[in-house]
């Protein structure tokens, strides 16, 4: 039990870490949650400060999930305190963790992003085969129309969909159970997105990648 809680919280804390925030600070102190959309993401990182910045947030993000899976879960620990879950049930507590830890980061206010970055990482960590199937939908939705928000609903959708029908073990698996769990979340953490949609105001990506006006 020691083991699970103490990977959990340092997953969380490397959520925490958002890559918005430490890069804002490292260029001259701007917190991106004040400008655009007020997400510290990549995406409004986009919008505000343009590509090579956003890239640089795209990038801390994912490593953090990426890490807390295949790095953290995996650390360790004394054989006769070891604890009795699978590794894969760990890599899943672990991921889910530092979702949270960037939705809420203890560093920052608890004020954080929307953490599909960071679900990148985690999936990638988990099965690079339901990782690819969510991007194939993120794109079939963004480029006919130019919403991301929409599109990272509808990858969550379809990972979720890929990981419970096709893949051994169904829904009630570990990488079943997050990526349905990790589907809702993408659903509540872009309520503003779909509201804005439903009132036409959601920011707009053109067929060349740049911000409709």
């Amino acid at each position: 039990m020691i083991e699970i809680i103490l990977k959990i919280l340092l997953s969380y804390l490397l959520g925490s870490m958002m890559g918005g925030l430490i890069l804002g600070k490292l260029t001259g102190g701007v917190d991106i949650r004040q400008l655009g959309s007020k997400s510290a993401g990549a995406t409004n990182a986009l919008r505000a400060h343009g590509k090579v910045f956003a890239a640089g947030v795209f990038l801390i993000d994912i490593l953090k999930g990426l890490l807390a899976v295949i790095v953290v879960a995996k650390l360790p620990w004394p054989a006769e305190t070891q604890t009795i879950i699978s590794v894969e049930w760990l890599q899943v507590l672990c991921g889910l963790a530092a979702f949270f830890g960037h939705l809420y980061p203890v560093f920052f206010g608890f004020k954080g992003g929307k953490g599909v970055a960071t679900l990148l990482g985690v999936m990638l960590g988990l099965s690079p085969v339901v990782l690819l199937a969510g991007l194939v939908g993120w794109l079939v939705i963004l480029l006919p129309t130019g919403y991301v928000g929409l599109a990272s609903i509808g990858a969550g959708i379809v990972a979720a969909l890929f990981a419970g029908l096709w893949l051994p073990g169904g829904f009630l698996s570990p990488l079943g159970v997050f990526t349905v769990i990790a589907s809702v979340l993408v659903i509540f953490t872009h309520r503003s997105n779909i509201r804005r949609l439903l009132n036409g105001t959601e920011h707009q990506f053109d067929t060349w990648g740049r911000f409709k006006k």
